[in-house]
C-alpha cells in the first residue's frame, strides 16, 4: 500500500513539475495594474493607472483587436496601430478630420476607447434604472469619464 501511495505521489509531482517548466513559455495575463505611460517625456498628465483585473468581463480582443490568439499581447503603441504621439495634422498645421488617421493617434484611442466604453456603461444604468429592471440586478461600475479621475495630479 504505502509504495502505490508512494508511487502516485512522485508520478503527480512529476505532472506539476512538469507543467511548471513548460508554463514559462505561457502568456501570463497581468492580474492587478497597469501603468500605461505618456509616449512623450512632457506630459501634461500623470500616468494612469488601468485596473486590468476588473475588466475580465470584457473579451481580450475589445482592446486588443490586433491580436493573432498565440502571441504576446501588445500595447497600442507597440502593436502598430496607434503608435503616433502627436495626433495627426494636414500640411497646414490642422488637425486632420479623418476618423481613420485620429485614431492612429495613442491618446485618441485610449480616450475613445475608454471613456466611451464608460459612458456607454452609464447610459444602459440610467435606462435600467428608469425602467426599474435594476431591482435584483447589480449594476455595473461605469468607471472614470474625466480627467482627473485617470490622470491624479502628481
Amino acid at each position: 500500500m504505502r509504495k502505490s501511495v508512494l508511487l502516485v505521489t512522485l508520478v503527480l509531482m512529476s505532472l506539476i513539475w512538469g507543467t511548471l517548466l513548460v508554463a514559462d513559455d505561457e502568456m501570463v495575463v497581468p492580474l492587478g495594474e497597469i501603468t500605461i505611460e505618456p509616449l512623450v517625456e512632457e506630459s501634461k498628465r500623470s500616468a494612469v493607472a488601468f485596473p486590468h483585473g476588473i475588466h475580465f468581463s470584457y473579451s481580450c480582443e475589445e482592446c486588443h483587436h490586433q491580436w493573432d490568439y498565440t502571441s504576446p499581447i501588445q500595447s497600442c503603441t507597440t502593436s502598430g496601430c496607434h503608435d503616433l504621439e502627436e495626433a495627426p495634422k494636414t500640411d497646414d498645421g490642422k488637425l486632420v478630420k479623418d476618423p481613420d488617421e485620429q485614431i492612429l493617434y495613442y491618446k485618441k484611442a485610449y480616450h475613445e476607447m475608454c471613456i466611451n466604453c464608460h459612458k456607454e456603461i452609464k447610459k444602459k444604468n440610467k435606462a435600467m434604472a428608469a425602467k426599474k429592471a435594476s431591482l435584483g440586478e447589480k449594476l455595473l461600475p461605469t468607471g472614470p469619464t474625466s480627467c482627473i479621475q485617470c490622470h491624479p495630479k502628481e
